[in-house]
Protein backbone atom coordinates (compact mmCIF):
# COMPACT_ATOMS: atom_id res chain seq x y z
CA UNK A 1 0.00 0.00 0.00
CA UNK A 2 1.13 3.80 -0.91
CA UNK A 3 1.63 6.47 1.51
CA UNK A 4 -1.05 7.81 0.65
CA UNK A 5 -3.55 5.29 0.87
CA UNK A 6 -2.59 4.20 4.49
CA UNK A 7 -3.11 8.34 5.04
CA UNK A 8 -6.57 8.26 3.16
CA UNK A 9 -7.17 5.12 5.82
CA UNK A 10 -6.64 6.85 9.11
CA UNK A 11 -8.34 10.11 7.37
CA UNK A 12 -11.55 7.68 7.32
CA UNK A 13 -10.51 6.51 10.76
CA UNK A 14 -10.73 9.43 12.06
CA UNK A 15 -13.41 10.90 10.12
CA UNK A 16 -15.93 7.69 11.08
CA UNK A 17 -18.51 7.49 13.91
CA UNK A 18 -17.95 4.36 14.89
CA UNK A 19 -17.17 3.48 18.80
CA UNK A 20 -13.87 0.83 18.18
CA UNK A 21 -10.98 0.86 16.01
CA UNK A 22 -11.80 -1.33 12.41
CA UNK A 23 -10.48 -4.47 12.32
CA UNK A 24 -7.66 -4.77 9.87
CA UNK A 25 -9.80 -5.92 6.69
CA UNK A 26 -12.26 -2.67 7.43
CA UNK A 27 -9.02 -0.78 7.56
CA UNK A 28 -7.54 -2.01 4.45
CA UNK A 29 -11.31 -1.07 2.99
CA UNK A 30 -10.84 2.26 3.97
CA UNK A 31 -7.32 2.95 2.46
CA UNK A 32 -8.74 1.21 -1.14
CA UNK A 33 -11.19 3.98 -0.86
CA UNK A 34 -13.77 1.28 -0.59
CA UNK A 35 -17.13 2.99 0.70
CA UNK A 36 -19.62 1.15 2.96
CA UNK A 37 -22.47 -0.88 1.29
CA UNK A 38 -24.97 1.76 2.64
CA UNK A 39 -23.36 4.45 0.80
CA UNK A 40 -23.35 2.69 -2.62
CA UNK A 41 -27.01 1.95 -1.81
CA UNK A 42 -27.57 5.88 -1.62
CA UNK A 43 -24.72 7.19 -4.30
CA UNK A 44 -27.76 6.62 -7.34
CA UNK A 45 -25.83 9.22 -9.68
CA UNK A 46 -22.97 6.71 -9.71
CA UNK A 47 -20.60 9.70 -8.81
CA UNK A 48 -17.89 7.08 -6.86
CA UNK A 49 -15.76 5.10 -9.14
CA UNK A 50 -15.99 2.41 -7.00
CA UNK A 51 -19.78 2.76 -7.18
CA UNK A 52 -19.51 2.37 -11.14
CA UNK A 53 -17.51 -0.47 -10.54
CA UNK A 54 -20.34 -1.96 -8.33
CA UNK A 55 -22.80 -1.12 -11.56
CA UNK A 56 -20.57 -3.11 -13.85
CA UNK A 57 -21.11 -6.55 -11.45
CA UNK A 58 -24.95 -5.73 -11.45
CA UNK A 59 -27.28 -6.94 -14.31
CA UNK A 60 -29.85 -3.51 -14.06
CA UNK A 61 -32.49 -5.04 -15.66
CA UNK A 62 -33.11 -8.07 -12.95
CA UNK A 63 -32.27 -5.07 -10.60
CA UNK A 64 -35.09 -2.67 -11.74
CA UNK A 65 -37.55 -5.38 -12.02
CA UNK A 66 -36.83 -6.54 -8.45
CA UNK A 67 -38.40 -6.33 -5.01
CA UNK A 68 -36.95 -3.81 -2.59
CA UNK A 69 -35.55 -6.66 -1.06
CA UNK A 70 -34.60 -8.86 -3.78
CA UNK A 71 -33.18 -5.44 -5.46
CA UNK A 72 -31.33 -4.60 -1.85
CA UNK A 73 -29.18 -8.53 -1.70
CA UNK A 74 -28.68 -8.20 -6.03
CA UNK A 75 -26.66 -4.65 -5.09
CA UNK A 76 -24.62 -6.74 -1.89
CA UNK A 77 -23.66 -9.51 -4.28
CA UNK A 78 -22.76 -6.93 -7.04
CA UNK A 79 -20.65 -4.94 -4.33
CA UNK A 80 -19.40 -8.02 -2.67
CA UNK A 81 -17.70 -9.21 -5.69
CA UNK A 82 -16.56 -5.32 -6.60
CA UNK A 83 -14.97 -5.34 -2.88
CA UNK A 84 -12.78 -8.51 -3.56
CA UNK A 85 -11.88 -7.33 -7.32
CA UNK A 86 -10.47 -3.60 -5.44
CA UNK A 87 -9.36 -5.91 -2.11
CA UNK A 88 -6.81 -8.12 -4.95
CA UNK A 89 -5.45 -5.20 -6.36
CA UNK A 90 -8.03 -4.62 -9.10
CA UNK A 91 -8.44 -0.56 -10.38
CA UNK A 92 -11.42 1.12 -9.92
CA UNK A 93 -12.95 2.65 -13.79
CA UNK A 94 -12.03 5.60 -14.47
CA UNK A 95 -14.11 8.40 -14.48
CA UNK A 96 -15.94 9.84 -17.16
CA UNK A 97 -13.67 12.31 -19.30
CA UNK A 98 -16.86 14.84 -19.96
CA UNK A 99 -20.08 15.34 -20.97
CA UNK A 100 -21.22 14.93 -24.56
CA UNK A 101 -21.69 18.51 -25.98
CA UNK A 102 -24.68 20.31 -26.91
CA UNK A 103 -25.18 23.01 -28.62
CA UNK A 104 -28.10 25.44 -28.04
CA UNK A 105 -29.12 27.71 -31.25
CA UNK A 106 -30.91 30.88 -30.49
CA UNK A 107 -34.27 31.20 -32.71
CA UNK A 108 -34.31 34.01 -34.75
CA UNK A 109 -37.29 35.24 -35.76
CA UNK A 110 -37.63 35.38 -40.32
CA UNK A 111 -37.76 38.48 -41.85
CA UNK A 112 -40.82 39.22 -44.16
CA UNK A 113 -39.22 38.67 -46.90
CA UNK A 114 -38.59 35.02 -45.76
CA UNK A 115 -41.75 34.05 -45.36
CA UNK A 116 -43.30 35.39 -48.10
CA UNK A 117 -40.49 33.35 -50.31
CA UNK A 118 -41.51 30.46 -48.30
CA UNK A 119 -45.17 30.62 -49.04
CA UNK A 120 -44.69 31.20 -52.09
CA UNK A 121 -42.60 27.57 -52.45
CA UNK A 122 -45.63 26.45 -50.63
CA UNK A 123 -48.18 27.49 -53.17
CA UNK A 124 -46.02 26.75 -55.91
CA UNK A 125 -45.28 22.88 -54.93
CA UNK A 126 -49.38 23.09 -53.60
CA UNK A 127 -50.42 24.69 -57.43
CA UNK A 128 -52.13 27.33 -55.48
CA UNK A 129 -52.28 30.92 -56.16
CA UNK A 130 -51.14 33.25 -53.82
CA UNK A 131 -52.22 36.97 -54.12
CA UNK A 132 -52.43 39.74 -52.18
CA UNK A 133 -55.77 41.67 -52.57
CA UNK A 134 -57.99 38.77 -54.21
CA UNK A 135 -61.64 38.93 -53.49
CA UNK A 136 -62.46 36.35 -51.38
CA UNK A 137 -63.67 32.84 -52.89
CA UNK A 138 -67.43 31.88 -53.47
CA UNK A 139 -68.70 28.71 -51.95
CA UNK A 140 -68.49 26.80 -54.68
CA UNK A 141 -64.78 27.62 -55.79
CA UNK A 142 -62.02 26.03 -54.43
CA UNK A 143 -60.21 27.92 -51.46
CA UNK A 144 -57.42 29.53 -52.01
CA UNK A 145 -54.40 30.19 -49.80
CA UNK A 146 -53.73 34.03 -49.46
CA UNK A 147 -51.13 35.67 -47.59
CA UNK A 148 -49.97 39.34 -47.26
CA UNK A 149 -46.31 39.74 -47.44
Amino acid sequence: MSGRQLADGLAACIATAEPWPPTLPQFRMMCLGIPPFDAVRADAGQQDGFTRLVWQYLDGHRYRLASAEKADKLLLAAYNRAKEFVMRGGELPAAPVAEIEHQVREAVPATREQVAKHMDDIARELNVAIAAGEPAADADETPEVRHAA
